[in-house]
């Protein structure tokens, strides 16, 4: 089994898991939207990796036509580029998290 139908396979999972949690009334419908939106991309995505794979498939034989050499991509430079935009993302949250005072939400705080 490939990851495209092990993606498939884990949508109609959701699908059939959020159907038994609305059956049994352990949830309302007002969060059965997010639910079904999850379990569309899930199989959504399935679809699109069979895709991806066709036409990276078809690339491969016209690359072997050409026979290029291919330029290794520099993963050093990538991973530090990767790790600083992260850390700033998490300090900014955290920067957020605490400057906030006590009583406002997120959402109030949004405006200032």
């Amino acid at each position: 089994m490939n990851l495209g139908q092990q993606m498939t396979f884990l949508g109609l999972a959701a699908l059939a898991y959020y159907a038994v949690m609305l059956g049994t009334g352990m949830v309302g419908t007002e969060v059965m939207p997010q639910f079904v939106v999850s379990a569309v991309l899930f199989l959504s995505s399935g679809r699109m990796m069979r895709r991806a794979s066709v036409k990276k498939n078809r690339g491969k034989e016209q690359e072997e036509d050409e026979d290029k050499p291919r330029k290794e991509p520099n993963w050093e430079l990538r991973t530090q580029i990767l790790n600083w935009v992260m850390a700033t993302l998490i300090l900014s949250v955290l920067g957020l998290w605490v400057m906030k005072p006590v009583g406002v939400s997120f959402m109030e705080l949004l405006p200032f």
